[in-house]
């Protein structure tokens, strides 16, 4: 594969299923839920490209999945799964496990791919925005573990002022995190720490 392939994430982040010079034929599955309370479809858009923000990539096309599990943000599990074929053509599906709905897409090489020129642009403005995109990369992995550290607490927890509390940084996650300074995040999760005593794995996301 000449660029790696994945789908955009709540923010714009890439998530990637298989890397650049992965040997086709090939497939792979991720597990990705969803991001707002009783949300019952996702849409997939799918990317190809090596920076972790889809701006800097290529939209190569997007479905939806309606029916997903009507649930809490985070609860519903729909797996998605990207195979390529031997003559490059990429089958995207989804499907939720609880409900079995499902949504997928077929591209072909010809469609919406770049020409040779822009891989090679692609690739060398990844290396030349490598380390910016490093922090950017470790700051949206720190952001996730926090809001995952913060369900850990709330279901520890009883409705009252430390569930609101834990309301309220989770509002801050959603709002405001993404200007924050991965020193913010840090900070707010020591103090998560010392109200809960629970930790946030910073190598999670």
């Amino acid at each position: 594969t000449p660029l790696s392939l994945g789908i955009e994430l709540e923010g714009g982040h890439m998530s990637t299923l298989i890397k650049r010079g992965t040997p086709i034929p090939c497939a792979k599955t991720r597990e990705y839920t969803t991001v707002d309370d009783y949300q019952t479809s996702i849409d997939v858009a799918v990317y190809e490209g090596e920076r972790p923000h889809v701006s800097g990539n290529n939209k190569l096309g997007e479905f939806v999945v309606d029916g997903v599990e009507r649930a809490k943000k985070g609860e519903p599990k729909v797996e998605v799964t990207f195979a390529l074929s031997a003559d490059s053509i990429l089958a995207v599906s989804a499907r939720d496990k609880v409900t079995g709905a499902q949504a997928s897409t077929k591209i072909k090489a010809d469609r919406g791919r770049l020409t040779d020129d822009d891989v090679e642009r692609m690739i060398a403005d990844a290396e030349k925005y490598r380390k910016a995109d490093q922090e950017y990369a470790k700051k949206v992995a720190y952001r996730n573990a926090l809001e995952e550290a913060v369900f850990a607490a709330k279901a520890k927890v009883p409705d009252g002022a430390a569930a609101a509390d834990l309301d309220e940084l989770l509002e801050w996650l959603d709002y405001d995190a993404q200007d924050a300074s991965l020193a913010d995040l840090m900070e707010r999760a020591t103090r998560l720490t010392e109200a809960h005593g629970i930790y946030v794995d910073a190598e999670a996301g």
